[in-house]
Formats: C-alpha cells, structure tokens, sequence
C-alpha cells in the first residue's frame, strides 16, 4: 500500500472528526445535537477558488436532498448534498459575502448549513471516516476528475439550459 505521503490524495486536508458521504464530496460534523455540513476540500479539483453559491431553502432534509449548489470553473456546478436527514437549522450566511470560503476553508468557515438530524445513528451508519475517504480518492483520482467526482458533479450551466 503507497504512503499517505506519495497518495493522490495527500495534499488534501481530511479532519478525522468527521464522516463523510464519499460520492458526494461532503462532511458531517457532529456536536450535541445539531449536524454541520460542509464540502471536502478535494471538491477544489472539479470547482474555482471564488465560486457562485446558490442556496436552496427548505425546511426538512433527506439524505442526499441539495442544501446548495455551487458554479466553479467552466460553469462546472456541484450539487452540495445533505448526508443526514433532519431539519434545517441554518445556512451559512458567511458564504453570501465571502463564497471563498467554501473552499478555501472547507472545514471552518466554508460550511454550509447546520441540520437537527431526525436519526443520527441512522445516517451515519452509511457515511465514512476520514481513512476511509481519503482511500476512495486514492482509488478514483488517478483515473480522472470525472470518476472521481461524479457524484457531486451536475452538467454545466450552459448544458442545463438546452
């Protein structure tokens, strides 16, 4: 097995503190009773340092349900997923006047909303730590952004209005 250190995976923080919904690129911190969620700093691959954020208003979640999406480079969006189902909390009213934030500081200011979970056991049954996320893109980052970022990824802007 390659070193952490010669991993495609390597120049990106993963926080072991947090799970991760490893197709969609997104983590999920808990702390008493309310989930924060946010993108993954590898999500900087298929997006631009200074995105447009997009928030979508809803008061319950399902997992998988888009809290936000976000246009980086090429009018390439990504769809921000919830890994918990629950109720809305808040969005992260920072990434309004500062989208940077997103994903120059992924796992500080850049998260996205905050979600009282219906079932927290529930959901993070299906999500992954820190280890093994960063082995996920250790398997698909070398075959392509593409594979890699699938599922976070929605056609381009200019391709969803044809």
């Amino acid at each position: 097995m390659a070193s952490i250190a010669n991993a495609a995976s390597a120049r990106f923080a993963l926080p072991s503190d947090r799970l991760y919904l490893t197709d969609r690129h997104v983590w999920v911190q808990r702390e008493d009773a309310i989930a924060t969620v946010g993108v993954t700093a590898p999500l900087r691959e298929a997006l631009d340092f200074a995105p447009e954020i997009e928030f979508w208003v809803v008061d319950r979640v399902e997992v998988g349900d888009t809290l936000a999406t976000v246009e980086g480079r090429d009018g390439q969006v990504a769809a921000v997923a919830a890994p918990v189902a629950g109720s809305l909390l808040e969005l992260n009213e920072v990434l309004e006047r500062a989208p940077q934030a997103l994903l120059s500081q992924p796992y500080r200011h850049g998260w996205v909303a905050r979600i009282a979970p219906d079932n927290w056991d529930r959901d993070a049954a299906h999500l992954v730590g820190a280890k093994r996320y960063r082995e996920a893109l250790d398997r698909e980052l070398p075959v392509g952004r593409d594979l890699c970022f699938g599922g976070a990824l929605l056609a381009p802007r200019d391709q969803q209005a044809r």
